[in-house]
């Protein structure tokens, strides 16, 4: 009896071995696979247009040239022109963003763009702490960025279907952000901001990761700036609410677009893309110009307009003008038929 117990637990530990040498193995081969594919050189051929784009382009961007990093969902991923503040104030930043982003995807996409870069700033769009959807559902997307961010051949295991084909049509990124000059008008009530005390709940998982995401600039010692971008689809009084007691609570610096949209010249008839939902072009362009000066006025930014180093950056901007003048009217999504936030 005694001895059927001792083979027993000897076969239990032989599998154990077994499956940990396994895990072992794949782990290798999924590392190896994630180094030899690399999202960079697919993403210069045009292969990678989907959400993970910045995460690839960040990768093409020479080491530590970038300042200020741009965190956040859609709304800050075409809400802040790059080019228009390198024009402006000569900062050199990245919109590290994606589509519909939970604070899940946004903490595992800046340690990821962190490795290539030390920003002096990180500038965080606050409406993607609201992107819940249930408990178990947040989880698994949360759980399933723990292995994409050690393995990329996860997140891009469709790349090796481009290896040997002809190169794609690149898409006109510009550190991150995507022109849309396109005009859909905002109709509805422009006092969207209606006097409540009401507090909209902020889902825990939406509020763990951003924890995370101010205690990793806190360790990289990287000033924090969260701001709610204008946008009446998006924000009420409710969600403003509790970002602002959020922000108080942790002692951060806060900028509420939603306040100020008259102030910069906002005009719903014409300067958003998609009802009030998003800015396009023309609002952007009125962001950014109060976001630099904010920028300038209280924080060390260096100016780097006239360095040798950042001459390519003129030339980028240059770029960025022509597409502007080629762009008029309509937006690469319409044009390539794609989904803006998927």
């Amino acid at each position: 009896m005694k001895t059927g117990s001792t083979s027993g637990e000897a076969v239990s530990l032989k599998s154990f071995f077994r499956i940990l040498l396994f895990g072992c193995i794949l782990s290798l081969l999924l590392t190896i696979a994630g180094i030899v594919l690399n999202p960079g050189k697919f993403f210069l051929e045009g292969h990678i247009k989907d959400r993970n784009a910045r995460y690839a382009e960040i990768m093409t961007v020479p080491r530590d040239c970038i300042d200020i990093y741009n965190v956040g969902n859609s709304l800050a991923m075409v809400g802040i022109s790059p080019m228009d503040l390198w024009n402006d104030e000569g900062f050199a930043s990245f919109n590290l963003c994606k589509g519909a982003s939970r604070t899940s995807e946004a903490y595992y996409l800046l340690r990821h763009g962190l490795k290539y870069q030390h920003p002096r700033v990180i500038m965080i769009e606050t409406n993607m702490m609201f992107r819940s959807d249930d408990p178990l559902t947040d989880a698994q997307a949360a759980v399933s960025e723990i292995f994409q961010y050690y393995f990329p051949f996860i997140r891009f295991h469709n790349l090796w279907q481009s290896i040997g084909k002809k190169e794609g049509s690149i898409r006109e990124y510009y550190m991150g952000y995507l022109v849309s000059e396109h005009i859909m008008p905002y109709t509805g009530d422009l006092d969207y901001l209606k006097p409540t005390d009401e507090v909209k709940e902020i889902d825990p998982m939406s509020v763990f990761y951003m924890d995370r995401i101010l205690r990793l600039c806190e360790k990289e010692n990287i000033d924090v700036i969260l701001y709610s971008l204008c946008s009446p689809k998006c924000y009420d009084t409710t969600r403003l609410n509790a970002i602002r007691n959020y922000v108080s609570s942790r002692g951060v610096n806060y900028i509420d677009f939603n306040q100020n949209w008259k102030e910069m010249g906002i005009d719903w008839s014409h300067d958003t893309r998609d009802e009030g939902d998003h800015l396009n072009e023309y609002g952007v362009a009125k962001v950014t110009s109060y976001m630099g000066q904010y920028l300038r006025e209280h924080y060390d930014l260096p100016d780097h307009r006239g360095e040798a180093d950042y001459s390519s950056w003129d030339d980028l901007y240059t770029a960025y003008l022509q597409t502007l003048k080629d762009m008029e009217g309509v937006s690469y999504y319409m044009l390539e038929g794609d989904t803006v936030y998927d």
